[in-house]
């Protein structure tokens, strides 16, 4: 029997042993779903890569691209590159991106992750979709001059789908009013959900059922119009 010379007995005796898997990016989020266009998306990968992260350099550049998705093709629809998204490091394992407003008809859309100088290591997400951002043009109001302070959420937390939040406001201007209207907000400050009436006590504990990882606000308001304010940004999250 010819023998193999050394390297290729190692790496003939390694795939045999099925210690050698093909290097890849397993890009855990986006899941399937739907992303509102303004709204931020976490991108998240785990980089499987046989002799670890890159050190430092050009090497641990990862260029994200937001491609086409199409039924009849099972996956991205070829030559359909729609938008490089960014440049990341492969090691940060996240990347934050403000989803932007695409008009389009398509089935849907998926990110892929390509190693920018070792270009056969890739991944792609799931398929998702992209609604549009409605701005509703609402008729001039005089400006509030009774502001409502509202606690929480507070801006930037993270809030998941699923758990239960708890909605405070400060009730000592607004003590003689019984009730008040809480309000579920895009950023933008058009409505999302509700309103929901609910007693002037100071807090109410929500429970998120979104089907979405989606970036919101609530008001809180009393029903004369007289008293309101807004949360900070807050994001829900899988």
């Amino acid at each position: 029997m010819r023998r193999l010379p050394g390297a290729l007995l190692i790496v003939a005796l390694a795939a045999a042993a099925g210690r050698l898997s093909a290097d890849q990016i397993v890009v855990n989020k986006p899941i399937a779903g739907t992303y509102r266009a303004g709204s931020i998306m976490d991108i998240v990968w785990t980089p499987q890569l046989t002799g670890g992260i890159p050190g430092a350099g050009p090497d641990r550049d990862m260029v994200i691209t937001l491609r086409q998705y199409g039924q009849q093709y099972g996956g991205p629809v070829p030559g359909t590159t729609f938008e490089e998204i960014a440049t990341a490091d492969v090691g940060a394992l996240h990347y934050a991106w403000k989803v932007g407003d695409y008009q389009t008809n398509w089935d849907g859309f998926i990110l892929t992750v390509k190693m920018k100088t070792r270009p056969s290591i890739i991944g792609q997400s799931q398929p998702f979709k992209i609604v549009k951002s409605v701005i509703v043009d609402m008729p001039r109001q005089p400006i509030l001059l009774n502001l409502i302070r509202v606690t929480s959420p507070a801006a930037g937390q993270n809030c998941k789908i699923g758990t239960t939040v708890t909605i405070r406001w400060e009730t000592s201007k607004i003590a003689p009013y019984g009730k008040v209207n809480l309000q579920v907000y895009w950023p933008n400050h058009t409505p999302a959900a509700g309103p929901f009436l609910t007693a002037n006590t100071g807090s109410f504990d929500w429970k998120i059922n979104e089907t979405a990882e989606n970036t919101l606000c609530v008001k809180v308001y009393t029903q004369d119009g007289k008293w309101a304010g807004f949360s900070g940004d807050f994001n829900v999250v899988k």
